[in-house]
């Protein structure tokens, strides 16, 4: 007990010493001078990459002088659809929308609709408001109904009623319509953009969606285009002080939707049709608007149908310097979440961002070079997510395929003792499989988003290969250290990447994706898992190679460490890996220190588990609010909300839990892991006890590793990639110390023995 105190006393003492040093790093701050208006210009499926590609003389101009980032239009839905966007963008909270057609259903309430009278009166038998005058959305209750089903807690309308209530005038100026030719007689309605400024009642003050805002073009999608007059005429209406006004540039959607009817060259010209016109609106709308005392925001609140990618976010502001954005959701600067737009909008005319939205205000985190080095760098993260999010599969089918094929070659080399070779190539295979894992990490430091697929592979094959030379070498000195050293690669290298902002996670195949939303920089499930698995069987095996109290202290002080990188708001920012590690770890300690787990052991653990998280989490309520993670925010949820809030998080995770477990090809790796152990037992059984002889403190780490691997796999959102990234490492170094291990031959049958030829030398202790 006496040294569980001592660790413990170090580990609160050097995380009061980081804390005090984040505690005084100061923030970044964007002048605080509201905006007396704001325009939004939404430009749905824009790009940065169409931005620097084609020429857009008015819209470059405007951004160049703005401070911008990517917008990740992640809602509720992994590819959200337009109006899924706009409903999140209006809730500041991940949202949905009704679904198609219902949720472009959003009409001026004088105008009539397929006769049925106006839009007003539909309106009112609908839900019971009578509404004379402006914009009403008729799919409102739909919409509310939708986001009542969800985890998330959205209040549609957010951004709308806040401004009412702070006295801000609200109108949109949209028309995407066209009509769809799988059904002739049916006219569609492409409103959407109502939903982003309309309050929680389904309603904008002003605003104009009717088709005066259109004209026909035989050459154009659906036979109709943007009257790029009449849409400045009614911008210049609803422009009044006090106002937000959001004008959707509704070309883009109608030429999204007609991408389907046409052929491929008809599509390339459509589009620079389209970006050409949208590009002469945006200077229409430049010459009403005063940006020496207005904001302009430009907004992508979708991607293209069937293309997810990263879309535009910029802001043009009094007090706002151009650089790169980046918001307290994200604290990556670059990067915006479609969540921050509403509370970014709020913050920029001094109005308090309300305890329902989850985004969190966007500021500058950095300069980033000339305007077209901020291009080129969003450009660049753009096609990197992309690369990124192509080789997820194959990485891991690949890891998964040769972690199985581990534990069979094992068994072979067990059986076929004459195959002298075999045991050899089986653990060097063996360790290529842990040096994988590094190599995946580090190729982030090499763009091969435009170097393409095969140098990819090359390198992380290569790089492999030779960690697994280079580990394998070591086993000269002792027969643990090329585990010892493999391990260590991966704990060192991912601590000190949680530390540094993570940017060998970010973008990578084994990290996390913008796009995706998740996370932006700490420590992802599979890194935490990876890590923390490496660190539970290195602390062992550490221990072992020591020896004696020096090596049971370095090994416990191993487990601290990571524990505190991993649960620190500022590196890690790892809840779920909190609430499981410090468990974990907790007996492992016990065991290592020859302690017995009782009940009332448990109880302790889990009682410290929860002090840790709390802990944690006031920790990061003491930094400024753009700068708190997803800890600091559900603390705060629960101050507003009670712990209703925590139980929609909790609800949430689980679920999706429970929908990653079928959709995962690290599924197949762990049954696959569990077999070859359950062969190893009841075939090679001699050899695990002579293994677990040499190398006692494994069995403690046995331990933990089954508490890990549970729950981390419950409360974490990855599903089983989390403990398939676990047992795959696992399983790696398993084959090694069971092919290394001495077993001695009980009678002078030798060539029955099961021992193969390369385990010349004892593991562990003996040395």
């Amino acid at each position: 007990m006496r040294r569980l105190g001592i660790i413990g006393i170090a580990t609160l003492s050097f995380l009061l010493i980081v804390s005090s040093i984040a505690a005084a790093t100061p923030d970044r701050a964007t002048t605080d001078e509201p905006a007396e208006r704001v325009l939004v210009i939404s430009v749905p499926v824009l790009t940065w990459d169409d931005v620097n590609t084609h020429r857009m003389p008015n819209l470059n101009r405007l951004l160049d002088g703005s401070a911008v980032a990517n917008l990740t239009t992640r809602t509720i839905n992994r590819e959200p659809v337009l109006s899924d966007g706009y409903v999140t963008l209006g809730s500041g909270t991940r949202a949905v929308g009704a679904g198609f057609p219902i949720d472009g259903e959003a009409f001026d309430a004088g105008e009539r609709v397929d006769g049925e009278g106006t839009a007003g009166q539909m309106f009112a038998r609908r839900t019971g408001k009578h509404v004379d005058s402006g914009l009403v959305h008729l799919g409102i209750g739909a919409i509310e109904e939708d986001n009542a089903e969800a985890l998330y807690d959205a209040e549609v309308g957010a951004l709308g009623d806040a401004l009412a209530d702070a006295g801000f005038d609200r109108a949109v100026v949209a028309n995407g319509d066209g009509r769809d030719f799988t059904d002739r007689d049916a006219e569609i309605y492409r409103r959407q953009a109502v939903s982003a400024l309309m309050s929680s009642a389904g309603t904008v003050p002003n605003g104009q969606v009717d088709d005066q805002l259109l004209r026909s073009d035989p050459l154009s999608p659906f036979g109709v285009r943007y009257d790029t007059d009449a849409v400045v005429r009614a911008f210049r209406a609803a422009w009044k002080p006090r106002s937000v006004v959001l004008v959707e540039a509704s070309d883009l959607v109608r030429e999204d939707a007609y991408r389907r009817y046409a052929t491929q060259e008809e599509r390339a010209r459509v589009f620079r049709q389209t970006l050409r016109r949208t590009d002469a609106l945006v200077g229409g709308l430049l010459e009403v608007v005063d940006l020496d005392r207005d904001a302009v925001f430009v907004v992508g609140p979708a991607h293209a149908e069937h293309d997810p990618r990263l879309t535009l976010m910029a802001v043009h502001a009094p007090g706002i310097e151009p650089g790169l954005l980046r918001s307290g959701t994200t604290r990556r600067p670059g990067f915006v979440q479609l969540v921050d737009v509403a509370p970014t909008i709020l913050d920029r005319l001094g109005i308090d961002r309300p305890d329902s939205m989850e985004g969190r205000a966007a500021v500058v985190g950095e300069q980033g070079g000339s305007a077209e080095d901020r291009r080129d760098t969003l450009a660049d993260a753009d096609a990197a997510a992309q690369f990124r999010d192509d080789q997820v599969a194959p990485v891991a089918i690949l890891m998964v395929v040769v972690g199985g094929l581990l534990g069979a070659t094992t068994l072979l080399a067990l059986i076929f003792t004459d195959l002298s070779w075999l045991p050899r190539v089986v653990s060097f295979a063996a360790l290529a499989f842990l040096g994988f894992v590094p190599a995946v990490y580090l190729a982030q430091l090499i763009p091969f988003y435009d170097l393409g697929v095969v140098p990819y592979y090359v390198f992380l094959v290569g790089l492999a290969l030779v960690l697994a030379r280079v580990y394998e070498h070591r086993r000269r000195q002792h027969t643990l250290d090329p585990l010892i050293l493999a391990l260590a690669v991966i704990v060192v290298l991912l601590i000190t990447d949680a530390i540094v902002g993570a940017p060998l996670q970010f973008n990578g195949a084994l990290g996390f994706s913008p796009k995706a939303a998740g996370r932006f920089t700490g420590l992802g499930n599979v890194a935490y898992a990876a890590l923390t698995a490496s660190a539970i069987l290195l602390a062992a095996l550490l221990a072992n190679r020591i020896g004696g109290r020096r090596g049971l202290r370095i090994g416990l002080a191993l487990l601290a460490v990571v524990f505190v990188v991993d649960g620190l708001p500022f590196w890690g920012s790892d809840v779920g890996g909190i609430l499981s590690v410090l468990p974990a770890f907790g007996v492992t300690a016990y065991l290592m220190l020859g302690l017995r787990v009782r009940p009332r052991t448990i109880v302790l653990w889990l009682g410290v588990t929860v002090v840790a998280v709390v802990g944690f989490g006031f920790l990061d309520l003491t930094r400024a609010a753009d700068q708190r993670t997803h800890l600091g925010r559900l603390f705060e949820r629960i101050g507003s909300d009670g712990w209703s809030g925590f139980e929609t998080v909790v609800l949430r995770k689980a679920n999706a839990n429970i929908e990653t477990l079928g959709n995962s090809v690290w599924l197949y790796l762990v049954p696959m892991v569990l077999i070859f152990v359950g062969l190893l037992l009841a075939y090679h059984r001699s050899r695990l006890v002579a293994l677990f002889e040499g190398v006692p403190e494994l069995r403690a780490a046995t331990v933990g590793f089954v508490i890990l691997a549970g729950l981390g796999y419950a409360l974490n959102d990855s599903g089983v990639a989390v403990p398939g990234m676990m047992v795959g490492i696992a399983n790696a170094v398993l084959v090694c110390l069971v092919l290394w291990t001495d077993v001695p031959v009980p009678s002078a049958a030798a060539t029955t023995s099961s021992t193969p030829a390369e385990a010349a030398e004892p593991v562990g202790s003996r040395r």
